[in-house]
């Protein structure tokens, strides 16, 4: 068997080239995945930097380091993971896929490429946002957000466990969009699954244990982002449990795609 380095390597440059210039991915994909994000943040923190500022109208609490970063968690995270998913499905049908089959023999370097490609633009798009939010917003709302800070333990959680989510979400998404192949039916399960599905299931009977296996809410609790959800095995080990569920997908994903190569 043939050294995959190479082939993976070229599934980077080939996955930069499509979607270099104004490609779908830099021209809605990211600076929507910056401006959505900031735009919630700072939009919320005018309006109670606003009352907070009115004597004796009304109480706001004061926000701290763990609460501050809830949207870009949410937002940033989310919309490359859809990027993602839309990316792979799109490459998995039609004459795209018949490109890839013949670009990359072994099914699962393609989908690697594509995890690294869009995983690493996801981790450096939420850490640059982690820094302008955490840096500006105590600067700008000092009544409410005065007390968040860059470089507590918080804030300097934040800068390593949210790109790591980042980056692993987006190989869900992949494993997602290699088994469904068409993109609005894969974006449309794993906005469901994300945002329905996990929040729900403690209706259920049990539901509150069912949910703390929940992947995407034990890794958003592992940034030590303040939720009512306790993560299941502790913050850090929360994050090596959604980092498992995600290889292992990843896995799934591969094998049932070859299978589906190889009966043409």
């Amino acid at each position: 068997m043939s050294n995959p380095l190479p082939e993976i390597g070229r599934g980077l440059a080939a996955e930069w080239t499509r979607t270099s210039g104004r490609s779908f991915l830099w021209t809605v994909a990211v600076p929507l995945t910056v401006t959505l994000p900031l735009l919630i943040t700072f939009g919320i923190a005018t309006v109670a930097e606003r009352f907070a500022a009115i004597p004796g109208q009304l109480q706001v609490t004061s926000v701290s380091t763990t609460n501050a970063v809830y949207w870009v968690i949410t937002f940033a995270t989310g919309t490359m993971m859809v990027t993602a998913t839309y990316a792979h499905a799109t490459c998995s049908r039609g004459n795209l896929r018949d490109l890839d089959a013949f670009l990359f023999p072994r099914l699962w370097t393609a989908a690697l490429a594509r995890w690294l490609y869009y995983g690493a633009v996801a981790a450096l798009t939420t850490l640059a946002l982690l820094v302008i939010v955490l840096t500006a917003l105590p600067g700008l709302f000092p009544l409410v957000y005065g007390e968040v800070r860059l470089d507590d333990a918080a804030g300097l959680r934040f800068l390593w466990t949210v790109p790591s989510y980042a980056f692993l979400a987006c190989g869900i998404g992949i494993a997602i969009g290699s088994v469904i192949r068409t993109p609005p039916a894969a974006i449309a399960v794993l906005l469901f699954w994300v945002f329905v599905a996990e929040n729900s299931i403690s209706l259920l009977p049990n539901g509150y244990t069912l949910q703390a296996y929940a992947p995407f809410l034990n890794a958003v609790a592992a940034t030590g982002q303040e939720l009512a959800f306790l993560p299941r095995f502790g913050r850090d080990g929360s994050l090596v449990y959604f980092l498992v569920v995600t290889l292992a997908l990843f896995v799934l994903a591969v094998v049932i795609g070859q299978r589906r190569r190889r009966r043409g």
